[in-house]
Formats: structure tokens, C-alpha cells, sequence
């Protein structure tokens, strides 16, 4: 299954054992975006290389999840994945139920019924990703 990892930059590291959670399962990575981290101060071109990288690899995926806490990049992606969900799984993860209840922000997108709210520890969520 082909899957996307998304989430804040200040996240790739949980990213990146995610998406070695996922490859020891057998499943292929759509688009890497830890490789290049953070764009805001790079020329316009490589920012409209990076969004349309970043785009097709949620809308290619069969499996996107979502790592919270997330920012503007990772909302965005999670709109991607709703606007492509036809045969897709959507994840969204956090530690906490705070961002579930609003108790610690608050997005509506978060209780779209293509989306599974996940609330572990985050070795939990490593461990569930290994048995999908």
C-alpha cells in the first residue's frame, strides 16, 4: 500500500519512525518531505515544487497519516487527503484527546467521518502501524 506521513516539521523525527513502522509492514512511501524540512525561506520556485510534490503524494497514497501537532502545511494536506478519499485511509493521531475536544485547538476536519481519531502514545500508534 502506497501511504504519506504528514505533519509539522518540528515532527520528522516521530515522521520518519513512522514511516519505518509502515516499510518494515511492506508499504511504500509516496513523497519524503523530511528530506527537505522547511521551505518558507527558499525561492518561490522551489516552494511551488515542493507544494506539488507534497500534493501528490497525499492524493497518490492509499493511507495518509496525520501526526499531531500539525500547522498550516498539515491542515492543508489533511483537505488533500478529504478531497481525494475515495478509497484512501485517513489517520489522525495525537498523544492527547485535547485537539479531539477542543480542549487544545480545535479543527472541524478532525471529525469528518473518512477520518480515525487515534488518542495513544505514540509507541502505540508505531506498533498499530506495523499491523496494518
Amino acid at each position: 500500500m502506497k501511504y504519506y506521513v504528514a505533519s509539522g516539521v518540528p515532527n520528522a523525527e516521530k515522521v520518519n519512525l513512522a514511516a519505518a513502522a509502515l516499510n518494515a509492514a511492506g508499504h511504500t512511501r509516496t513523497y519524503d518531505w523530511t528530506t527537505h524540512g522547511d521551505v518558507s525561506k527558499t525561492p518561490d520556485a522551489r516552494k511551488q515544487e515542493v507544494a506539488g510534490n507534497e500534493s501528490r503524494g497525499v492524493a497518490e497514497a492509499e493511507l495518509v497519516v496525520l501526526l499531531l501537532p500539525g500547522r498550516f502545511g498539515t491542515h492543508a494536506e489533511l483537505g488533500i487527503a478529504l478531497a481525494t478519499a475515495a478509497n484512501k485511509r485517513i489517520l489522525l493521531w495525537s498523544e492527547t484527546s485535547a485537539p479531539f475536544d477542543g480542549t487544545e485547538g480545535f479543527c472541524v476536519f478532525y471529525h469528518h467521518p473518512a477520518v480515525e481519531r487515534i488518542v495513544c502514545p505514540f509507541e502505540e500508534l508505531l506498533a498499530a502501524l506495523t499491523n496494518i
